[in-house]
């Protein structure tokens, strides 16, 4: 609560009396909703190209690679609850207006493709915090993300041949 006071109490010092999710994006290091959209719709297009090219966009707006990871693997975490049948409510990160791209996301990676996601932001974020490259970091687990292959067809393929 203290946090969230404090900086309350930053954008209004530093800001206009009309508070904005863009300033409050500037002030933490966050992308906006659409910045994160367009970088996830890379992923899922596997279009790792396009997705550096998101990526760099967003850094050079401001938003920090730390926090961004955190964006993605909440996204993610969104999608894998939406693709295994949660309610809306269940979402913890994305509003219940993006569930729709959710569902739709999740639907073009598969269950199996957005856990091994996870798994890569996951670790991406822990490495991190222990690293002053977050940034070349960062653009490694989004070209390993975009070139995730189906791993849907992989484990059915493994369950045929046992």
């Amino acid at each position: 609560m203290r946090d969230s006071q404090s900086l309350l109490e930053q954008l209004l010092a530093f800001g206009t009396d009309n508070i904005s999710a863009n300033e409050i994006h500037r002030m933490l290091g966050t992308a906006d909703s659409t910045r994160l959209m367009n970088l996830v719709g890379c992923l899922v297009r596997k279009d790792p190209g396009a997705a550096l090219g998101e990526l760099d966009l967003a850094i050079r707006e401001g938003v920090d690679a730390g926090p961004l990871v955190d964006q993605l693997l909440g996204y993610f975490r969104d999608m894998m609850a939406v693709g295994v049948g949660c309610d809306q409510e269940l979402l913890l990160h994305c509003t219940a207006a993006e569930c729709d791209d959710l569902a739709s996301a999740a639907q073009q990676f598969g269950m199996e493709t957005i856990l091994a996601a996870i798994q890569v932001l996951d670790q991406t974020a822990d490495r991190m915090r222990q690293s002053t490259h977050g940034r070349i970091l960062l653009e490694m687990a989004v070209v390993r993300v975009a070139k995730l292959q189906d791993l849907e067809g992989l484990s059915q393929i493994i369950a045929q041949l046992q």
